[in-house]
């Protein structure tokens, strides 16, 4: 536990930093990238490891770990489990939570399938319910830091403060979280089931013959992993996380943790000599067959059930995804045949058969036909519709034709979005302050800024990239001083030619990070009345700040999403317009193309992914509640993760009144039970009747 909470501290916080990131987020997730979106392909899931690639490395070794030595891991080094740990083991026992009772294996696989699954179905992501960020964020908490603290102002982070406190500091030996809802944990569960019955691994074994049913190690072990059968100890090694608990309190050496030498028999070293059998080290228990309905192992029913939904939802989903991605648009009903050569006006020689292999193969392959075809609408098409305009959408026409460049086109595309009636001439430095006063809507040169010189920042680039820049340049630009004074479109040229994703972000936010500006934007409604903007709209920075997208693009992973590739992802990346307008790139009928562009959602297409391509990018629910911008009222109620918020609060004082008063008012009384489940720990696990009980039984016999 110390040991566990300790890597909240320096010098361990180095190891988050070698990644550029905060906590166990983005690069450092081992959480999400073995989420199954319905259609997903191979490549889509290589995109998903390439975001999470140093968390993908670290669950490796977990598991690698886990195979050879148990669950180290989840006992002694997870930081996000020992902490809740180390604080249910201060609390009394008496106002407490006995989980070790429940189906555990049932739950964790049943919510594991949930998570694998439904969440990314129904468009939950797997970061608001997060142990990895929630522990964390509770020592920032504790130490004054602004984001800590604001986290657990909003509806998400008052729902995971919750779960912990409910499933962790009130849970009975503090683990309940990690039982049920942590899906590293029930990939190692899985491995650490599968390695134990393996003699070279170490695990917890138990010697059945030495064992004397004390049940001293049922009610040591802190995951619920062990139960008396036949009044012997049996460790469901799904369950187990190798914390020794069990061996320490055993003294008649029934449990130990080892791997089993390959001698399966002693050796004589005198004929006549007379050996013990060697000691018959078990992991995984193997219980008589019973009879009816007594003999069916439900926990194994239930696992394969859950097992068998999810496997057969996959088949059925990929074989869907791959009709749809092999001929979506039904054009190889006719051009798959052979022979189809003709000539055409021009005289050239031109073949209408495509073939499927080579334009899969292509770079266009993963492309629909109509998404370059745009203009045939019905079948058979008239030939005249099939020309192509690949500037349309994708390869934007570059601006230098031997002829003088003109700002039209982007200017027409500006005026047509929502920041229209900002300025576009007339531009002059005296006119600055007149516009900044007047116009709410950014001006070309609100983000255009054309500065003269190299920003600081940009400098140790256009260092490295013109190394040779005296040689080079210097034939007509004599001396130094020239360095420093590239224009804004010439240095950007040099450089590249394009904003970085981050830097693109931060353009927005000049602008919508502004709080108090943003609630003094009003916007139309359908009517043409002008009305304040929404608290949505208002914090709409500090909402998608919270998302996976922002985070990847705040370490310059180019795989996150910035604000322009959803609000403008085409044209000349000015089209940006409210989501209601049918011309939005993220009006609900066009979400699911703009996620499915490349190197992003190819699968947000599909059917099932509706509720996915239906996440809000921008909900209040991620952000901590300003009751001045987002008051709490029957709107803000109307969120599940507020109502679910509230109830589980409740629940949580509840619990740590009633733990105050017994600490302050009640002694200790011998053995004591938690009040939630502890008699039915009793009855399952150690299959005895709880001592109230039997007290209250050999009472009533007595008067009878």
């Amino acid at each position: 536990m110390i040991l566990s909470c300790a890597l909240f501290f320096a010098p361990f916080l180095v190891i988050p930093a070698l990644f550029n990131v905060a906590d166990f987020c983005a690069k450092l997730c081992p959480r999400r990238f073995y989420l199954y979106f319905p259609g997903m392909g191979i490549g889509d899931l290589t995109i998903q490891m390439k975001v999470s690639i140093a968390g993908v490395f670290l669950l490796f070794g977990i598991l690698m770990v886990t195979f050879f030595f148990g669950r180290l891991w989840c006992s002694f080094i997870c930081p996000v489990g020992g902490f809740p740990e180390l604080v249910s083991r201060l609390l009394n026992d008496r106002i407490k939570i006995e989980y070790r009772a429940l189906p555990q294996v049932a739950i964790r696989y049943g919510y594991f399938g949930f998570f694998l699954v439904m969440m990314p179905m129904l468009g939950i992501s797997a970061c608001v319910l997060c142990n990895f960020v929630t522990v964390p964020r509770i020592f920032e908490a504790m130490a004054g830091k602004e984001r800590g603290i604001a986290f657990f102002f909003s509806s998400v982070g008052v729902v995971n403060l919750a779960l912990i406190i409910l499933l962790g500091f009130f849970a009975s030996k503090g683990r309940a979280y990690c039982a049920f809802l942590c899906p590293v944990g029930a990939i190692d569960g899985l491995v650490n089931r599968l390695s134990a019955s393996f003699r070279f691994t170490r695990h917890i074994r138990v010697e059945r013959d030495r064992c004397v049913g004390c049940t001293a190690c049922v009610q040591a072990c802190m995951c619920g992993a062990i139960e008396m059968v036949g009044k012997k100890t049996v460790i469901d090694q799904l369950s187990c996380m190798s914390c020794h608990e069990c061996v320490d309190v055993c003294n008649r050496g029934a449990i130990e943790y080892l791997a089993i030498p390959p001698e399966t028999r002693r050796h004589r070293k005198k004929r006549d000599e007379v050996l013990p059998p060697l000691p018959e080290w078990t992991t995984i228990s193997r219980p008589a067959p019973g009879s009816g309905i007594k003999g069916v192992r439900w926990q194994r029913v239930i696992l394969g059930v859950v097992t068998g939904m999810v496997v057969l939802f996959i088949v059925a989903t990929q074989v869907g995804a791959t009709v749809r991605k092999m001929d979506p648009d039904g054009c190889f009903a006719c051009h798959a045949f052979k022979g189809l050569d003709y000539i055409d006006k021009d005289g050239l020689p031109r073949s209408a058969t495509i073939d499927e292999s080579h334009y899969y193969a292509s770079l266009h392959g993963s492309v629909p036909c109509r998404d370059c075809h745009r203009k045939i609408k019905e079948y058979p098409h008239d030939v005249k519709k099939v020309v192509v305009d690949c500037a349309d959408s994708c390869h934007i026409k570059e601006p230098s034709k031997g002829e003088k460049y003109s700002h039209k086109t982007v200017v027409k595309e500006f005026k047509g979005s929502a920041h229209g009636s900002g300025w576009t001439k007339g531009l002059t430095g005296g006119n600055r302050l007149k516009e900044l006063k007047r116009s709410q809507a950014p001006s070309c040169r609100r983000c255009h800024a054309n500065t003269l010189y190299i920003e600081a920042e940009m400098m140790p680039r256009f260092k490295e990239m013109f190394v040779n820049c005296d040689r080079e340049c210097g034939t007509c630009h004599q001396g130094k001083a020239w360095r420093g004074q590239f224009g804004g479109h010439i240095l950007r040229r040099l450089l590249g030619g394009r904003w970085t994703k981050e830097l693109g972000n931060r353009l927005c936010n000049d602008c919508h990070g502004d709080v108090e500006k943003m609630r003094l934007v009003e916007i139309e409604d359908k009517e043409g009345k002008k009305l304040k903007a929404g608290p949505r709209f208002i914090l709409a920075t500090k909402s998608y700040d919270m998302t996976l997208h922002s985070k990847m693009v705040m370490i310059e992973n180019e795989l996150g999403a910035s604000c322009i590739n959803c609000h403008a992802p085409t044209g000349f990346r000015h089209d940006i317009r409210r989501t209601d307008d049918p011309r939005s790139s993220t009006h609900k009928d066009r979400l699911a193309s703009t996620c499915g562009a490349k190197k992003c959602h190819p699968y947000a297409s599909s059917p099932f992914n509706a509720g996915f391509t239906g996440t809000d990018m921008h909900t209040l629910d991620l952000v901590s509640s300003d009751v001045a911008i987002a008051p709490i009222d029957g709107a803000r109620f109307s969120s599940n993760w507020v109502r679910w918020g509230a109830v589980l609060l409740f629940l949580s004082l509840i619990m740590a009144i009633g733990s105050l008063f017994w600490i302050l008012l009640a002694g200790k009384k011998g053995k004591i039970w938690p009040a939630l489940g502890g008699n039915s720990f009793q009855k399952r696990m150690l299959k005895r009747e709880p001592k109230k009980r039997s007290k209250q039984r050999v009472k009533k016999k007595t008067d009878d």
